[in-house]
Protein backbone atom coordinates (compact mmCIF):
# COMPACT_ATOMS: atom_id res chain seq x y z
CA UNK A 1 0.00 0.00 0.00
CA UNK A 2 1.38 3.30 -0.89
CA UNK A 3 2.12 5.55 1.67
CA UNK A 4 1.00 8.69 2.19
CA UNK A 5 2.74 12.05 3.41
CA UNK A 6 1.76 11.76 7.03
CA UNK A 7 3.03 7.89 7.22
CA UNK A 8 6.23 9.24 5.54
CA UNK A 9 6.71 11.89 8.22
CA UNK A 10 5.72 8.93 10.99
CA UNK A 11 8.69 7.03 9.73
CA UNK A 12 11.23 9.64 9.05
CA UNK A 13 10.14 10.63 13.03
CA UNK A 14 10.72 6.81 14.19
CA UNK A 15 14.06 6.43 12.00
CA UNK A 16 15.32 10.05 13.91
CA UNK A 17 14.35 9.76 17.25
CA UNK A 18 13.71 6.03 17.69
CA UNK A 19 17.68 4.77 16.24
CA UNK A 20 21.18 5.71 16.49
CA UNK A 21 22.13 8.25 14.55
CA UNK A 22 25.40 8.16 12.71
CA UNK A 23 27.84 11.03 12.62
CA UNK A 24 31.04 10.78 10.34
CA UNK A 25 34.08 12.44 12.13
CA UNK A 26 36.91 11.74 9.41
CA UNK A 27 37.58 8.17 9.49
CA UNK A 28 35.36 7.23 12.39
CA UNK A 29 31.58 6.45 12.99
CA UNK A 30 29.92 8.25 16.40
CA UNK A 31 26.82 6.53 17.18
CA UNK A 32 24.81 9.12 18.59
CA UNK A 33 21.62 6.66 21.50
CA UNK A 34 18.24 8.59 21.53
CA UNK A 35 18.89 9.38 25.25
CA UNK A 36 21.44 11.66 23.96
CA UNK A 37 19.55 12.90 21.48
CA UNK A 38 16.38 13.43 23.88
CA UNK A 39 18.78 14.96 26.23
CA UNK A 40 20.72 17.35 23.75
CA UNK A 41 17.22 18.48 22.48
CA UNK A 42 15.69 19.63 25.54
CA UNK A 43 18.90 21.44 26.56
CA UNK A 44 18.62 23.32 22.95
CA UNK A 45 15.29 23.70 23.66
CA UNK A 46 15.54 25.75 27.33
CA UNK A 47 18.77 27.03 26.46
CA UNK A 48 16.29 29.17 23.81
CA UNK A 49 13.73 29.84 25.73
CA UNK A 50 16.20 31.32 28.89
CA UNK A 51 18.07 33.38 26.08
CA UNK A 52 14.42 34.96 24.60
CA UNK A 53 13.83 35.70 28.57
CA UNK A 54 17.32 37.79 28.51
CA UNK A 55 17.11 39.83 25.46
CA UNK A 56 13.28 40.33 25.42
CA UNK A 57 12.04 40.28 28.66
CA UNK A 58 9.01 38.98 30.06
CA UNK A 59 6.19 41.82 28.77
CA UNK A 60 3.38 39.75 31.20
CA UNK A 61 5.63 40.74 34.17
CA UNK A 62 6.41 44.53 32.74
CA UNK A 63 2.67 45.13 32.03
CA UNK A 64 1.65 43.55 35.12
CA UNK A 65 3.93 45.57 36.78
CA UNK A 66 3.39 48.99 35.22
CA UNK A 67 -0.86 48.21 36.36
CA UNK A 68 0.53 47.95 39.87
CA UNK A 69 2.59 51.25 40.02
CA UNK A 70 -0.91 53.02 38.72
CA UNK A 71 -2.51 51.21 40.68
CA UNK A 72 -0.06 52.74 43.30
CA UNK A 73 -0.58 55.98 42.20
CA UNK A 74 -4.04 56.13 41.88
CA UNK A 75 -4.57 54.96 45.65
CA UNK A 76 -2.40 57.62 46.78
CA UNK A 77 -4.08 60.58 44.69
CA UNK A 78 -7.73 58.73 46.33
CA UNK A 79 -6.17 58.71 49.90
CA UNK A 80 -7.45 61.22 52.66
CA UNK A 81 -4.14 62.73 54.05
CA UNK A 82 -3.33 66.16 55.71
CA UNK A 83 -0.49 67.34 53.38
CA UNK A 84 0.04 69.89 55.68
CA UNK A 85 1.51 67.57 58.09
CA UNK A 86 3.88 64.11 58.10
CA UNK A 87 2.02 60.98 57.59
CA UNK A 88 3.01 57.21 57.35
CA UNK A 89 4.81 56.64 53.93
CA UNK A 90 2.49 55.94 51.30
CA UNK A 91 5.33 55.16 48.45
CA UNK A 92 9.29 54.69 49.36
CA UNK A 93 11.83 56.91 47.85
CA UNK A 94 14.69 55.83 45.96
CA UNK A 95 18.22 57.02 46.39
CA UNK A 96 20.59 58.18 44.12
CA UNK A 97 18.69 55.22 41.75
CA UNK A 98 19.06 56.57 38.62
CA UNK A 99 22.76 57.68 37.24
CA UNK A 100 21.49 58.91 34.55
CA UNK A 101 18.91 61.17 36.24
CA UNK A 102 21.80 62.03 38.77
CA UNK A 103 23.79 63.50 36.10
CA UNK A 104 21.12 65.57 34.15
CA UNK A 105 20.41 67.32 37.77
CA UNK A 106 23.92 68.02 38.51
CA UNK A 107 24.09 69.22 35.08
CA UNK A 108 20.66 70.99 35.18
CA UNK A 109 22.09 73.12 38.35
CA UNK A 110 25.95 73.51 36.86
CA UNK A 111 24.04 75.47 34.14
CA UNK A 112 22.20 77.77 36.68
CA UNK A 113 25.49 78.74 38.08
CA UNK A 114 27.20 79.32 35.17
CA UNK A 115 24.40 81.35 33.63
CA UNK A 116 23.71 78.86 30.78
CA UNK A 117 20.06 79.78 30.04
CA UNK A 118 20.91 78.27 26.49
CA UNK A 119 21.26 74.86 27.96
CA UNK A 120 18.86 75.56 30.56
CA UNK A 121 16.32 76.10 28.08
CA UNK A 122 16.87 73.01 26.49
CA UNK A 123 16.08 71.24 29.87
CA UNK A 124 12.93 72.46 31.02
CA UNK A 125 9.48 71.91 29.37
CA UNK A 126 8.94 76.01 29.37
CA UNK A 127 12.07 77.76 27.96
CA UNK A 128 10.35 80.92 28.49
CA UNK A 129 11.70 81.44 31.88
CA UNK A 130 15.04 81.44 30.48
CA UNK A 131 14.56 83.02 27.97
CA UNK A 132 17.11 86.35 29.90
CA UNK A 133 20.19 85.06 31.70
CA UNK A 134 19.28 88.24 34.26
CA UNK A 135 17.74 86.40 36.77
CA UNK A 136 20.43 83.30 36.50
CA UNK A 137 23.55 86.17 37.01
CA UNK A 138 21.63 87.51 40.15
CA UNK A 139 21.18 84.53 41.40
CA UNK A 140 24.99 83.63 40.60
CA UNK A 141 26.03 86.30 42.26
CA UNK A 142 25.91 84.78 45.09
CA UNK A 143 25.24 81.30 45.03
CA UNK A 144 28.28 80.50 43.04
CA UNK A 145 28.08 76.01 42.85
CA UNK A 146 25.71 73.29 44.02
CA UNK A 147 27.58 70.42 45.21
CA UNK A 148 27.06 66.95 47.19
CA UNK A 149 24.35 66.60 44.87
CA UNK A 150 21.91 63.73 46.35
CA UNK A 151 18.37 62.64 44.73
CA UNK A 152 15.34 61.35 46.46
CA UNK A 153 12.94 60.20 44.15
CA UNK A 154 9.07 58.90 43.97
CA UNK A 155 7.28 57.44 40.86
CA UNK A 156 5.39 60.58 39.26
CA UNK A 157 1.70 60.16 38.50
CA UNK A 158 2.35 60.33 34.99
CA UNK A 159 4.35 57.45 33.34
CA UNK A 160 7.75 57.93 33.13
CA UNK A 161 8.04 60.94 35.75
CA UNK A 162 9.65 61.72 38.51
CA UNK A 163 9.17 63.56 41.80
CA UNK A 164 12.81 63.99 42.74
CA UNK A 165 14.05 65.70 46.29
CA UNK A 166 17.09 67.21 45.49
CA UNK A 167 19.76 68.07 48.40
CA UNK A 168 23.02 69.77 47.74
CA UNK A 169 25.83 71.74 49.56
CA UNK A 170 25.48 75.63 48.53
CA UNK A 171 28.75 77.63 48.30
CA UNK A 172 27.91 80.78 48.53
CA UNK A 173 30.10 83.87 48.09
CA UNK A 174 31.38 85.40 51.55
CA UNK A 175 29.86 82.47 53.56
CA UNK A 176 32.48 80.27 55.16
CA UNK A 177 30.35 77.08 55.74
CA UNK A 178 28.59 75.22 52.67
CA UNK A 179 24.45 75.18 54.48
CA UNK A 180 22.27 72.17 52.89
CA UNK A 181 19.64 72.99 50.20
CA UNK A 182 16.67 70.87 49.48
CA UNK A 183 14.52 71.25 46.04
CA UNK A 184 11.37 69.53 44.60
CA UNK A 185 11.59 69.17 40.81
CA UNK A 186 8.84 67.12 38.68
CA UNK A 187 10.98 65.54 36.13
CA UNK A 188 9.68 63.83 33.10
CA UNK A 189 11.41 61.03 30.55
CA UNK A 190 10.13 61.32 26.90
CA UNK A 191 11.27 61.03 23.21
CA UNK A 192 13.67 63.94 24.11
CA UNK A 193 15.00 62.64 27.35
CA UNK A 194 14.87 64.47 30.83
CA UNK A 195 12.83 67.65 31.41
CA UNK A 196 12.31 69.43 34.38
CA UNK A 197 8.26 70.83 34.17
CA UNK A 198 8.74 74.26 35.28
CA UNK A 199 5.39 75.66 33.81
CA UNK A 200 2.22 75.22 36.35
CA UNK A 201 0.88 71.42 36.84
CA UNK A 202 -2.63 70.33 36.93
CA UNK A 203 -4.12 70.49 39.79
CA UNK A 204 -4.26 66.44 40.25
CA UNK A 205 -0.45 66.63 40.12
CA UNK A 206 0.02 69.48 42.28
CA UNK A 207 -1.86 67.53 45.20
CA UNK A 208 -0.21 64.07 44.15
CA UNK A 209 3.24 65.56 44.32
CA UNK A 210 1.96 67.54 48.01
CA UNK A 211 0.60 64.35 49.27
CA UNK A 212 3.96 62.37 48.56
CA UNK A 213 6.00 65.04 50.08
CA UNK A 214 4.27 64.65 53.09
CA UNK A 215 5.49 61.27 53.52
CA UNK A 216 7.49 59.76 56.63
CA UNK A 217 10.25 58.91 54.54
CA UNK A 218 10.72 62.39 52.62
CA UNK A 219 10.13 64.66 55.80
CA UNK A 220 12.79 62.95 57.91
CA UNK A 221 15.07 64.53 54.98
CA UNK A 222 13.58 67.83 54.97
CA UNK A 223 14.30 67.81 59.08
CA UNK A 224 17.88 66.80 58.83
CA UNK A 225 18.62 69.42 56.23
CA UNK A 226 16.58 71.89 58.89
CA UNK A 227 18.72 70.61 61.89
CA UNK A 228 22.28 70.75 60.16
CA UNK A 229 21.33 74.25 58.97
CA UNK A 230 20.66 75.25 62.13
CA UNK A 231 24.07 73.75 63.82
CA UNK A 232 26.09 75.75 60.65
CA UNK A 233 23.74 79.24 61.66
CA UNK A 234 24.69 78.58 65.63
CA UNK A 235 28.14 78.11 64.61
CA UNK A 236 28.85 80.85 61.38
CA UNK A 237 28.40 84.15 61.71
CA UNK A 238 28.69 84.57 57.80
CA UNK A 239 26.03 82.39 57.40
CA UNK A 240 23.56 84.50 59.61
CA UNK A 241 24.37 87.69 58.32
CA UNK A 242 23.03 85.68 54.84
CA UNK A 243 20.29 84.62 55.88
CA UNK A 244 19.41 87.90 57.34
CA UNK A 245 20.19 89.47 53.97
CA UNK A 246 18.22 87.43 51.65
CA UNK A 247 15.16 87.41 54.37
CA UNK A 248 14.85 91.25 53.47
CA UNK A 249 15.37 90.78 50.34
CA UNK A 250 12.98 87.93 50.06
CA UNK A 251 15.23 86.21 47.63
CA UNK A 252 14.88 82.60 46.84
CA UNK A 253 17.99 80.27 47.40
CA UNK A 254 17.36 77.41 45.77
Amino acid sequence: MKKNIFDKMSDSYEEFHFKDSELQVRNNTLYISPKIKLVLGWSLLILCIVLAYVFIGNPFIEKKNKGIEADIRQEVLEKEVDVSNEHETMIPYEKDDDENLNNFITEYFNAITSCDNVKLQDMVTDSSEFASDEVLKKKADYITEYSNITVYTKEGLDDGSVVAFVVSNLNITGVNSQPYDIVTLYIVNGAQGYRIVNSTLPDETQNYIAKIKGDEDIQKVFQSVEKENNKLVNKDSTLQDFYEIISRRNVEIE
